[in-house]
């Protein structure tokens, strides 16, 4: 099986990520790297981090200067290693100990599949409720955690194709990486952090793509952040709600074909134009979001037509069989950061 590296970006994580590195570390499939790209933590993240690694040589912490988010901290390790195969990891999730296993015999068993999602579960209880079980797309744009909430007992689940992979745990064929990126980027930096996983699915979708999900892979994923809850949403920064507003403008902007992009737009609208009444009503600081669309209009715009044109071009399969894919502009490999313990 192939050389995985484990990418995990950690921000304020000091609560989390020991649990975390012990279950990646416990895999059955030991052919891995971490890498924990730390967001400039003011916590002591870093240092439980450096305890680990003085014990394991497989983990590697990078602490950057400054909090670039989840697209910056995940790309920082995506353009700086060449691994078969990526698995992102939250550090609030815990994998069992064959996650990584069976979610890789699951990526090598097509050259279609770009993405494998597992099951990721809210609880240990006995009846456990589901986090998600992969993605779903809806006809307005929006894509959704399939299956949350559900009681796993009474939810029937078997292996399949589905819209796209929560990004809590995504295992990414390197292929798929590289053929995503758009002037460079794998993840959107613009997007910062929350609906880049939408965005990584909806363009895999674009170019042919498949995710696959695989419930015989679990983990554990006792998620918190619901932007579209409002009474958990007063509590969050105004950054992220900002960031849940901005966001998805740029995937309704930058991802829908000429032909679907009315379609798409007419049934989002009547959300849309609700957002921005409460933001207008109750929650100014959102208003940002509006104002950085307006100001970045020509980058985002310039950014659709690379996506779409290569929409237009041969999938996965079709260039497995000898069609040359098309050419694309990559982000610079450099070293790593020096690893401070």
């Amino acid at each position: 099986m192939a050389h995985v590296l484990l990418s995990l970006v950690t921000w304020n994580s000091a609560a989390v990520i020991e649990a975390c590195l012990a279950a990646v570390l416990a895999q059955t499939h030991t052919d891995f790297e971490i890498w924990v790209v730390d967001n400039a933590s003011a916590d002591d993240t870093c240092a439980r981090v450096a305890a680990v690694a003085a014990l394991d040589a497989r983990v590697q912490l990078h602490p950057l200067p400054r909090n670039t988010g989840f697209c910056g901290g995940h790309n920082y390790a995506l353009d700086r290693s060449a691994s078969a195969a990526v698995l992102l990891v939250n550090p609030d999730v815990a994998l069992a100990p064959d996650y990584l296993s069976l979610a890789l015999a699951a990526l090598e068993s097509d050259p279609a599949i770009g993405t494998v999602c597992g099951l990721l579960l809210q609880s240990t209880d006995a009846q456990p409720r589901i986090d998600s079980a992969g993605l779903v797309h809806h006809a307005d744009g929006r894509f959704g955690l399939r299956y949350h909430g559900r009681y796993l007992h009474e939810t029937p689940l078997v292996a399949g194709p589905v819209a796209g992979a929560d990004g809590a745990l995504p295992l990414y064929r390197r292929a798929f990486i590289d053929d995503l990126r758009v002037e460079g980027q794998f993840f959107d930096e613009r997007f910062f952090a929350h609906k880049e996983d939408w965005d990584i699915a909806w363009r895999g979708q674009l170019y042919g793509w498949r995710t696959l999900f695989e419930p015989a892979c679990r983990a554990l994923h006792p998620r918190q952040f619901r932007p579209a809850n409002l009474r958990l949403r007063r509590h969050l920064g105004s950054a992220i709600k900002a960031d849940a507003v901005k966001n998805q403008w740029l995937l309704l902007l930058k991802n829908p074909t000429g032909r679907q992009l009315a379609g798409y737009w007419l049934r989002a609208l009547p959300r849309q134009l609700g957002i921005m009444l409460y933001a207008l009503l109750l929650e100014r600081a959102s208003l940002r979001a509006y104002r950085f669309v307006w100001q970045h209009w020509a980058d985002i715009l310039a950014s659709r037509r690379l996506i779409q044109a290569r929409a237009a071009q041969p999938g996965p399969v079709a260039r497995s069989r000898g069609t040359a894919p098309p050419e694309r502009v990559r982000a610079p490999v450099a070293p790593p950061l020096a690893v401070e313990g």
